[in-house]
């Protein structure tokens, strides 16, 4: 028998090394699924996440908690935080996985049930994703446009948010134009008004509002029912007059989920914003005041979780003198932080050694899990695990042992 033969999977099958946001190819959405392998780690952020998520849901009064709708995932380069917030992003909307080699079809959920051992963990996550959720994941550094300045997190936000409702992403007052039709209940009829005037797609032609400014105008005044000359100047006005600021944007969204319901939600999940915003005060308290908005407007019913390779206190450590007031709110809005820090050392093809490191803010416990494997010869190993957590003592200002405790399993084959 061949080493391969002894695996479920084929070895050789093609796998995505590195995960990235924006991958939606069904073959991948599937294995990223389908592969998931939830340790005793992920099964602390998750429940972690998932506490904080539905304390939301079943107090929706509740300003307090309301406001905590921020969560600031950290951990070093290859810890898993842009494949775990992907993940979220399935399990929060329940996407619908289609498997294009076996034509089958699964809900995030439901790959989840061979995966969580928890019942009540398991339930809470089922719980979370029976509402109406819309999803928006995205690297905040591919979307953004080096000339927005101090406003290029807000700038990101507002397009990613157009982008799902199917508007313009690229010029925000095609966007407004939009909204006002499909509002009024005109969107469709300016479609179809527009390709018959133009003989063009308007998803295909929008950027080009400048060069199809004619066609533009004539559709918007048959469709709106206004002279050309007036809808000319609502159009131009539109371009040179539009602004929106983060209250603006804010209510925008709460506009969005009032006409979906009072249970539906939107989560904006941003890769990499720490690395974004490095050391610019200016981006940092942009993001501070979108989230703060999205919690006080929407009443906790607009999330934004957040990656970066630094906890958020090491990226403010960085910030001094009077610019450090600025910023006291932001560690309040991002009360949930999921930090993940994995340390691997392969001294030879036999001998390794893994090692886990996890904090959670809410509890204050502080765990670390060391694994030491020896591979004796092939399908003979011996392990030796190690786990110690210990708990926050903030009158101290120190962390005494919780428990601590080690194991050895040997695994041996015998061939016949």
């Amino acid at each position: 028998m061949n080493i391969k033969d002894i695996f479920t999977r084929d070895l050789f099958r093609p796998i995505n090394g590195v995960v990235k946001a924006d991958q939606h190819d069904e073959e991948i959405v599937w294995q990223e699924l389908d592969e998931y392998v939830v340790t005793r780690e992920l099964d602390k952020h998750f429940r972690k996440f998932f506490d904080a998520y539905l304390a939301a849901i079943d107090n929706p009064n509740d300003p307090v908690i309301a406001s905590r709708m921020g969560v600031w995932v950290s951990g070093f380069f290859g810890s898993g935080k842009s494949h775990f917030i992907k993940i979220l992003s399935y399990l929060l909307n329940n996407h619908l996985a289609h498997n294009p080699a076996t034509a089958q079809s699964k809900h995030a959920v439901q790959f989840f049930e061979t995966k969580i051992d928890d019942a009540m963990l398991l339930a809470d996550i089922k719980r979370a994703v029976t509402g109406k959720t819309d999803v928006i994941l995205f690297n905040i550094d591919s979307k953004a446009d080096n000339k927005e300045g101090k406003d290029a997190i807000l700038a990101v936000f507002v397009r990613v948010f157009n982008e799902m409702q199917g508007f313009s992403g690229d010029a925000p007052h095609i966007a407004w134009v939009e909204r006002y039709l499909q509002n009024k209940g005109l969107l469709e009829k300016f479609h179809d008004t527009f390709k018959e005037i133009s003989g063009s797609d308007w998803h295909k032609e929008r950027d080009a509002y400048l060069l199809m400014r004619d066609e533009i105008i004539a559709a918007l005044s048959r469709t709106i029912d206004k002279s050309a000359e007036a809808t000319a100047k609502w159009f131009d006005e539109a371009e040179e007059k539009f602004k929106i600021n983060i209250e603006g944007f804010a209510k925008l969204v709460k506009e969005y989920l009032d006409g979906k319901g009072p249970q539906h939600r939107i989560v904006f999940l941003a890769d990499e914003v720490g690395q974004f915003i490095g050391q610019d005060t200016n981006l940092m308290l942009n993001l501070q005041t979108i989230t703060e908005d999205l919690g006080r407007i929407c009443g906790g019913r607009a999330w934004v979780v957040v990656t970066s390779q630094e906890d958020i206190d090491a990226v403010l450590g960085e910030v001094r003198g009077s610019k450090a007031n600025d910023f006291s709110k932001i560690q309040g809005r991002f009360s949930t932080r999921l930090f993940r820090f994995v340390a691997d050392n392969q001294f030879n093809p036999w001998i390794s050694m893994t090692n886990n490191f996890q904090y959670d803010s809410i509890s204050g416990v502080l765990g670390w899990q060391s694994r030491f494997r020896w591979i004796i010869k092939p399908g003979n190993d011996l392990y030796f695990v190690y786990n110690h957590n210990w708990q926050e003592n903030k009158l101290f200002d120190r962390f005494d042992t919780l428990d601590r405790r080690i194991a050895s399993k040997i695994i041996y084959t015998h061939r016949f």
